[in-house]
C-alpha cells in the first residue's frame, strides 16, 4: 500500500505550464485579471491558485490530463454565486457556459473545451454529481481539501459573515441537542458539511491529505469547547446522515 503524503508540497507547475502551455497562459492571465478584483476571499485568486496546485499535486499521482486539469482549476468558480442564493446549484453549470469563449479565445478545440465543461460543472458539491473522468475526480477532491484544515476555518468563518451568521449557538454550541443550521451558526457548518470531506474524497493522495486537515479541524474545535467553557458530548457527525452529503457517491481511483 502507498504511504500517501498528508502534505501538498510547495511546488510551482503551474508556472511551469506558463511556459510550456500558450494556451494555458492565455486562459490564467484572463482569471487573474478578473479574480484580482473578487470581494470574497473564500473565493479568490488565492483560492484558484490552492485548487489548481492541488490538482496538478494530484493529478500527476494518479494520472490525470493536466491540458485539461489545468483550465478547469482555473475557471471552476467563474461564476461565484452566494451561499444562500437560491440560483446556487447553476454555479458550476454558468462558470462551464462562461468557459467556453475564454477557452476558444486561447485555443482549445472543441472536444477539450467540452471535457473542461464537464470537469467544471461536476467539481459542484452542491450538484452532487459523480466525477466521470479522472479529471473531475480530482478537481472535487482539490476544491473540497480547500474547505479543510487552517484554509478551511478560514473560509468558513468568511463564509459565515458572509451570511450574517453567529459564531456558535450560546445555549448548545456543538448542536448536542438541536438541529444543526449553518446559516446561522458558523460552528454548524463543520458538522453539517466539512467533517465529512474525508470520506468523500475520490483519490488515494486526497484521502491522506484529507485526514491531515481533518485532524487539525478537531483540534480546533477541542479548543473551541476549553475557550467557551462547554463540556458537551463528544464531537461526532451524528448529523451527517440527515443531510445532502448521503447522496454523494464515492468513486474510488
Amino acid at each position: 500500500m502507498t504511504d500517501w503524503s498528508p502534505l501538498v508540497p510547495r511546488q510551482e507547475d503551474w508556472q511551469d505550464l506558463q511556459k510550456h502551455d500558450l494556451r494555458f497562459t492565455s486562459v490564467l492571465t484572463v482569471v487573474r485579471s478578473r479574480y484580482e478584483q473578487a470581494d470574497d476571499p473564500g473565493h479568490d485568486w488565492l483560492h484558484v491558485i490552492r485548487v489548481l496546485r492541488s490538482c496538478l499535486y494530484i493529478g500527476a499521482l494518479v494520472g490525470a490530463d493536466r491540458k485539461i486539469l489545468a483550465p478547469s482549476a482555473l475557471l471552476h468558480d467563474w461564476v461565484n454565486v452566494p451561499k444562500n442564493s437560491p440560483k446556487r446549484l447553476e454555479a458550476s453549470r454558468a462558470s462551464a457556459a462562461a468557459s467556453v469563449e475564454i477557452l476558444r479565445d486561447a485555443g482549445y478545440d472543441d472536444l477539450e473545451v467540452q471535457c473542461i465543461q464537464s470537469v467544471i460543472i461536476e467539481h459542484s458539491y452542491s450538484l452532487g454529481c459523480p466525477p466521470s473522468s479522472i479529471e473531475s475526480a480530482v478537481l472535487q477532491d482539490a476544491d473540497r481539501l480547500d474547505a479543510l484544515g487552517a484554509i478551511g476555518i478560514f473560509r468558513a468563518a468568511t463564509c459565515g459573515c458572509r451570511l450574517g451568521a453567529s459564531y456558535y449557538h450560546l445555549q448548545d454550541p456543538f448542536a448536542t441537542h438541536r438541529v444543526t443550521d449553518d446559516s446561522r451558526y458558523t460552528v454548524d457548518h463543520f458538522f453539517t458539511k466539512l467533517l465529512d470531506l474525508g470520506n468523500q474524497m475520490n483519490t488515494a493522495p486526497a484521502r491522506a491529505i484529507a485526514q491531515h486537515r481533518l485532524a487539525f479541524i478537531h483540534t480546533f474545535l477541542s479548543e473551541l469547547q476549553l475557550e467557551i467553557g462547554e463540556n458537551p458530548e463528544e464531537i461526532t457527525l451524528k448529523n451527517i446522515g440527515e443531510n445532502e452529503n448521503a447522496r454523494h457517491r464515492r468513486l474510488c481511483f
